[in-house]
């Protein structure tokens, strides 16, 4: 269902997608009692997922590629919105170098990677089936979006309740931003593959509309009982529900693409 423009309505469904994932944490109260910071989660979805899409369409990124962007963006927030990348208290404060695993794997690798970068480009398809001829952004719309990014992240780092990392936690950081970068920039060299229409999977429709359904019962049904507090307080339960859907998502898809021995066109 196109809303206003090709681009922008992939863009908003991508968005809203991720808001659910942050919901079903949050919880309904949150979302009620808190509009402003709700709405400058909308800001951080929708402008990445703005140049995610431009990169797309310019360059007709494959699944790894994907893969490799959604990875690289999202060891920003863990690093700096919500500082879990370098927090002792959560994933059982498994830590190597500085840098919590759980985090890593669980939220940079298999939710970053896969349930919020291939699943939510795949939902936002299935309602919306990319026009790659859409303009592109151009300066001024990524200028706004990297400014935007880094106000935000900024701010939230600011916050005395994120955690910090240790010199070598934020080298390892720095390690894992060069190594995303150079995979991807290396991966632009290979001619441009054609471009492939849009095929509906039983299986990645269980996992984008399952994601929905699950997001929304954790957000609305979820919302009472222990606490686990971070740079944000998150419904215990939920998280925990949550994380294991995660992975269930993560290591599921990586068997599908296996098998599939192609990619599944987002």
């Amino acid at each position: 269902m196109k809303i206003i423009s090709n681009r922008f309505s992939l863009i908003l469904y991508c968005a809203i997608f991720n808001l659910l994932f942050e919901y079903s944490a949050r919880g309904l109260p949150q979302f009620i009692s808190r509009p402003l910071f709700m709405f400058a989660l909308f800001g951080i979805y929708f402008t990445y997922f703005s140049m995610l899409e431009d990169l797309i369409v310019r360059f007709r990124l494959k699944n790894y590629q994907i893969f490799l962007c959604a990875f690289l963006y999202g060891l920003f927030p863990i690093a700096f919105l919500t500082g879990n990348l370098f927090n002792t208290n959560v994933y059982s404060g498994i830590m190597l170098a500085g840098v919590n695993m759980g985090t890593l794997i669980i939220i940079g690798i298999l939710a970053w990677g896969v349930v919020q970068g291939i699943i939510t480009l795949y939902f936002a398809n299935r309602l919306q089936t990319r026009d790659w001829n859409h303009p592109r952004m151009g300066k001024v719309g990524w200028t706004s979006a990297v400014l935007y990014q880094l106000l935000v992240m900024i701010y939230a780092h600011r916050n005395p309740v994120t955690p910090r990392g240790t010199p070598l936690g934020y080298l390892v950081f720095g390690l894992l931003v060069i190594v995303a970068v150079t995979l991807f920039i290396r991966s632009l060299k290979i001619p441009k593959p054609s471009i492939q229409p849009f095929q509906p999977s039983k299986f990645m429709d269980f996992l984008a509309f399952g994601s929905v359904a699950i997001f929304f019962i954790l957000g609305t049904f979820f919302i009472s009982g222990a606490q686990i507090v971070t740079s944000q307080p998150l419904n215990l339960l939920a998280v925990t529900l949550e994380n294991i859907w995660v992975i269930f998502c993560g290591l599921t898809f990586f068997i599908y693409r296996l098998q599939k021995k192609s990619d599944v066109v987002v």
